[in-house]
């Protein structure tokens, strides 16, 4: 579906809200950390075709442990 997927944030830069891409962000033991629009959201770019209305895109996630140990979750975004 996209060429490249980021993981993006929204940061006040002033009186500026800037989006930038971050290499990762972490997840803390027993707390929901959110992905949406104006904080951490996902980035699809170069997409292959638009997408429709409501479609869902597979997504593959890598959630890395403090022990270095990385797991792969597939998703739909």
């Amino acid at each position: 579906m996209a060429g490249v997927v980021e993981i993006h944030e929204m940061v006040m830069d002033g009186n500026v809200m800037r989006m930038r891409a971050v290499p990762g962000i972490d997840l803390p033991a027993g707390q929901p950390v959110d992905l949406k629009p104006g904080g951490y959201h996902v980035m699809l770019l170069d997409l292959k075709r638009a997408l429709k209305d409501g479609e869902a895109v597979p997504v593959t996630l890598v959630v890395e442990g403090r022990d270095g140990k990385r797991e792969t979750l597939e998703v739909q975004a």
